[in-house]
C-alpha cells in the first residue's frame, strides 16, 4: 500500500511514524508545482493525504490506484467530489478539529481592528507618542455581532462573544429554536442580519450556493461603521466589490484571512489599504489543532485499511470501493 502525503501537510514526526506502519509512506515537503506535478506524485499511490493542492477531475484520471483521499483539513472544496465519486474514491475530512481555533482567531482579528492594536504597535516603534486622538476606538462590549453559518466553529464564537458582552444575530441554512436557545442568538434573514451588524463573521462553506454570498448589494446593507470579518472561504466574498467597499469607506474595514486567490498577489490593492488586516490562512493553526488534525488523518486512513471508513464525505461511493 502506497500512501502519499501530497504537498505541504504539518504532520508531527510521531504521526508520520505511525502512518509508515500503515503502508509505503513519501512525503512531499513542498506544494506541486503544477497540476501535473501533482499528477506524478499521486500516479502509483492507493491513499493519499492532500493539503491545499487541487485534486481535480483530470488528476483523477491520471491517479489509476487511488482509492482513498484524506484531506488534511475540515473543508474539501479542493477536491472534485463527482469526480471522486465517478473514480470510486473515497474522499475523508478531518471534522471539527480546529473550531476553537478559528473562533479564537476572530476574536483576535476583530479586537486588533477595532482595539487598533497593530497601528499602535507601529507607532510606538517609530517613537511616535502624541497619537492617542487618533487610535481612539471602540469595544467590543454591546456590539452587534452577524455570524453568517452556525456550525461547529459559528457556536464556539457565539459562546465567545457572549462572554465580551455582545449581541449575537445569525443567518443559518437550518434556524431551529433549539440552537437558537442553545447559542443565543436572533436569527435573521442574511439582508437584515448585515444591516443591523456592527461586525459581521463568515463561517461557511464553500459551495455553489454560497459563492459570492457577500457581494456589491450585500456590502452596500452593512453600516458604514461595520467591519467584515472572513476565516472561511475566500470565494465567499466577491473580492473586487470589498475593495470597491473599502476604498469608498461604504464599510469601515476587513479582517481577512483567505483570500479568492490563496496566495496574495503582492499588488493587490488589499495590501495598501491602512483598513484592511491580512493574515496567509493561519485562523485554524496552533499546536494542538496540527496534532489533533494529524492523529485524525492517521485514523482516518487506518480506519479505510480496516474497510470502517470514517469522516466520509461522499458517502455514495460506499460499498463501490475496499482498501483491498
Amino acid at each position: 500500500m502506497k500512501i502519499v502525503i501530497t504537498d505541504t501537510v504539518l504532520f508531527p514526526e510521531d504521526c508520520k511514524k505511525d502512518l509508515g506502519t500503515l503502508g509505503d509512506l513519501v512525503v512531499f515537503e513542498s506544494a506541486p508545482a503544477s497540476s501535473a506535478d501533482l499528477s506524478n506524485r499521486v500516479q502509483e499511490a492507493q491513499v493519499v493525504l492532500l493539503g491545499k493542492a487541487a485534486f481535480t477531475r483530470e488528476t483523477f484520471a491520471q491517479a489509476k490506484s487511488l482509492k482513498m483521499i484524506c484531506v488534511c483539513h475540515t473543508g474539501f472544496d479542493n477536491v472534485d467530489l463527482r469526480a471522486a465519486t465517478d473514480h470510486g474514491v473515497i474522499v475523508s475530512n478531518v471534522p471539527a478539529y480546529a473550531s476553537e481555533a478559528v473562533a479564537e482567531f476572530v476574536f483576535a482579528l476583530a479586537l486588533d481592528l477595532l482595539r487598533k492594536i497593530q497601528v499602535a504597535d507601529i507607532l510606538v516603534r517609530k517613537g511616535e507618542y502624541d497619537c492617542h486622538y487618533y487610535l481612539r476606538n471602540r469595544l467590543l462590549a454591546d456590539e452587534t455581532l452577524g455570524v453568517v453559518g452556525l456550525g461547529n466553529i459559528g457556536r464556539k464564537v457565539t459562546l465567545i462573544a457572549h462572554a465580551f458582552g455582545m449581541n449575537v444575530l445569525s443567518t443559518t441554512a437550518h434556524p431551529e429554536s433549539s440552537r437558537a436557545n442553545e447559542c443565543g442568538v436572533t436569527f435573521l434573514p442574511l439582508r437584515e442580519l448585515l444591516s443591523l451588524s456592527d461586525i459581521v463573521t463568515l463561517h461557511v462553506p464553500l459551495t455553489p450556493e454560497t459563492e459570492h454570498l457577500i457581494g456589491a448589494e450585500e456590502l452596500r446593507l452593512m453600516k458604514p461603521t461595520a467591519i467584515l470579518i472572513n476565516t472561511s472561504r475566500g470565494e465567499v466574498v466577491d473580492g473586487n466589490a470589498l475593495v470597491d467597499a473599502l476604498v469608498n469607506q461604504k464599510i469601515a474595514g476587513a479582517a481577512l484571512d483567505v483570500f479568492d486567490r490563496e496566495r496574495l498577489p503582492p499588488d493587490s490593492p488589499l495590501t495598501r489599504l491602512e483598513n484592511v488586516l491580512l493574515t496567509p490562512h493561519i485562523a485554524y493553526l496552533s499546536d494542538e489543532t496540527i496534532r489533533a488534525c494529524a492523529k485524525t488523518c492517521v485514523e482516518n486512513v487506518r480506519r479505510f485499511l480496516q474497510d470502517e471508513p470514517q469522516n466520509v464525505v461522499n458517502p455514495e461511493v460506499l460499498g463501490r470501493t475496499t482498501s483491498r
